[in-house]
């Protein structure tokens, strides 16, 4: 037998509160200048966004990261952590030349009892920059959501107030209490290598999760209807995607899904349905090629590619897309 232990399955809850850390292989630095750090916050935003996560705070450091964020209906950790480190990595690489992984392999994620830890944890993760040294440097450090906390003008991803609600939103006493945890232990104890909380909490999340998967349960029904009117609405919204490429190309729907190897406006239309599905939906690649009809998951990243190797097919796409979002259709109600 090998003596090495399986790693456990991640924890994929909705209303859900996690701590996430992932760090670079062999502390490489991920992020080099203010571009990079710009950069990694964009594809944050804009993945919390089309996932329905709220991040309550994050820190980003030269090797490092650390982020407080709460999943809405739908379970999606595993899909946005992935799509964000695999979108940061080709960005990394193409700007600084190199090849490769950049980030370790998995990603730390802890459950979190929300009500006695959410404050302590953003304390934790705003004292990060400090390095354990006593110092005020740490309430101008711009690479974590702090500055926000105390200056305001959160951008749409940062929910400050759950935080500030305990401080009746006086942003100077938040910033007194992060200043005091210089003077304290705040890093969290994990339960169990997945949970920081009570051993109670722990007892209830071990319970809670054996009830989703026995399908006598309650909770394992609730699940499963749950997950259908969420699968009801992203279908809703491919198809909505997909009449509107039809449109735009005059050919139907479904030339478009099951037409592999058509030219011309045909093959344009298959490329820019491909890559609106991608942007708008939280489906995996397997999930979009399944939808299109396709066997290899592949052709998604063949159509990612033409789209961006191709001024003609990203102006066809913008068009189209600024026409998905006049239409205000309601991307994160379904995820």
């Amino acid at each position: 037998m090998n003596g090495a232990m399986a790693r456990s399955k991640r924890i994929d809850l909705p209303f859900t509160l996690y701590h996430v850390i992932s760090r670079t292989n062999s502390d490489e630095i991920s992020f080099s200048d203010d571009t990079d750090y710009r950069k990694f916050l964009h594809y944050l935003d804009q993945y919390a966004v089309l996932f329905s996560f709220r991040i309550h705070a994050w820190c980003v450091m030269p090797n490092h990261f650390h982020l407080l964020m709460e999943s809405a209906h739908q379970p999606a950790l595993s899909e946005l952590m992935r799509r964000l480190l695999t979108a940061y990595t080709v960005y990394f690489n193409r700007r600084h030349r190199r090849h490769g992984h950049l980030f370790q392999g998995r990603f730390k994620s802890f459950v979190v009892d929300k009500a006695p830890y959410l404050l302590s944890l953003s304390r934790y993760i705003h004292t990060n920059p400090s390095g354990g040294k006593k110092t005020r440097d740490l309430l101008s450090y711009k690479w974590s959501s702090l500055p926000y906390y105390i200056m305001g003008g959160e951008p749409r991803m940062l929910r400050t107030k759950e935080v500030l609600d305990w401080f009746q939103g006086n942003r100077k006493k938040y910033a007194r209490f992060v200043l005091k945890g210089l003077d304290e232990e705040t890093k969290p104890v994990v339960m169990s290598q997945r949970y920081v909380g009570s051993r109670a909490f722990v007892q209830r999340m071990n319970k809670k999760l054996l009830q989703l998967v026995d399908p006598g349960t309650r909770a394992k029904r609730a699940k499963e209807k749950a997950d259908q009117q969420i699968k009801e609405g992203q279908e809703q919204i491919a198809q909505e995607i997909m009449d509107l490429v039809s449109r735009h190309f005059f050919c139907s729907p479904g030339r478009i899904r099951e037409v592999r190897y058509g030219g011309g406006g045909l093959r344009k239309a298959r490329t820019i349905a491909i890559c609106l599905l991608r942007e708008s939906l939280p489906w995996s690649y397997r999930e979009i090629a399944d939808y299109m009809n396709s066997k290899d998951q592949s052709v998604v990243l063949y159509h990612q590619k033409c789209l961006r190797d191709s001024k003609d097919l990203q102006g066809h796409f913008e068009s189209i897309q600024k026409q998905l979002l006049g239409g205000k259709i309601s991307r994160i109600s379904v995820v």
